[in-house]
């Protein structure tokens, strides 16, 4: 795998602004590699724009009618439908799989949060098609991924990003973000800023564009927004990847157990290293569950899986 190590300064802005953009994290050949088996669950911008109707129902079935009570045709809302195309790991594909636990992303999940002993808790892959929805969004912070509000101390933080999949420009729907020095008069629980009456945190807004390969990554704390896109025949591809503390329960956005028996999920544990495992909370080597017998019964559910680590640990105790 490719990629760069995050710079000093780019872990800090994170910290100081509650949010960063860092350009071409990873590759873009490695993202390419991977875009075959995100278009196994997404079409491509070409495929979705030569036939809108059809291809979504070829894909997703003919979708439920949106409420019409809830959110006007105009403006900013949270609209059901902004996130129809939407899908969650395991993927059909090594590639795309292997980005969720990419070196360069966790080493800079284990850099902002200062931390080790960290977990995968999000991993979602989102797609957005001009015209296919009324994307534009309030500014708003996320309150979905844990059970408290967000507290100023880092050491309870968590970091929520998305890696581009696809070169992300101003004409398809960058996500726009604001520093937390321009927000810290709002409480904390405060979830919803509108543009008629907070018009200052609006002018504050930055977009964040990207090549392919870019990770942008943000705080709970931060005020942000989805917007629509504007370029004709448009399309944009993110992964979801957020982290947070292994001890911090409260925490959680994504249940992968409930697609542990999957061949994909298979496959995934088959190749992966126990430093990547742990990311998702497999017991490590030494852990007190281990048993010779527990062992057996693992390698039969993953039959390539090398669990010598894990057989000299037993042995050692």
């Amino acid at each position: 795998m490719t990629g760069r190590r995050a710079r000093d300064d780019e872990i800090a802005a994170w910290r100081r602004d509650g949010w960063v953009l860092v350009d071409g994290l990873i590759e873009p050949d490695e993202i390419d590699r991977a875009l075959p088996d995100v278009h196994r669950v997404f079409p491509t911008g070409a495929e979705y724009h030569a036939d809108p109707a059809g291809v979504t129902a070829r894909y997703l079935g003919t979708p439920a009618p949106a409420p019409r009570d809830r959110w006007p045709a105009t403006g900013p809302g949270f609209r059901p439908e902004q996130h129809r195309w939407r899908s969650q790991f395991p993927f059909p594909g090594d590639a795309l799989n292997r980005l969720c636990v990419h070196p360069a992303i966790v080493d800079f999940m284990e850099r902002t949060l200062d931390a080790g002993d960290i977990r995968l808790y999000q991993a979602q892959i989102g797609a957005k098609y001009t015209g296919d929805a009324n994307y534009e969004q309030p500014m708003h912070t996320d309150r979905n991924h844990s059970w408290l509000p967000p507290h100023p101390d880092l050491r309870w933080s968590h970091v929520e990003s998305f890696l581009y999949l696809s070169d992300v420009t101003d004409g398809n729907a960058p996500t726009h973000l604001v520093p937390l020095e321009r927000t810290r008069h709002y409480p904390p629980t405060l979830p919803l800023l509108w543009p008629e009456n907070e018009a200052d945190a609006y002018a504050a807004e930055i977009a964040a564009p990207g090549p392919r390969g870019s990770l942008l990554a943000y705080r709970s704390d931060v005020f942000h927004r989805g917007v629509d896109l504007t370029e004709p025949n448009g399309a944009r591809f993110l992964l979801n990847v957020s982290f947070k503390h292994a001890a911090h329960d409260w925490i959680g956005f994504t249940a992968i157990q409930s697609r542990a028996t999957s061949y994909h999920f298979i496959r995934f544990v088959e190749q992966s290293t126990p430093r990547e495992l742990d990311l998702l909370g497999f017991p490590q080597p030494g852990h007190p569950i281990w048993t010779d017998e527990l062992l057996d019964r693992t390698a039969e559910r993953y039959p390539s899986l090398d669990l010598t680590p894990w057989r000299e640990a037993v042995s050692g105790r």
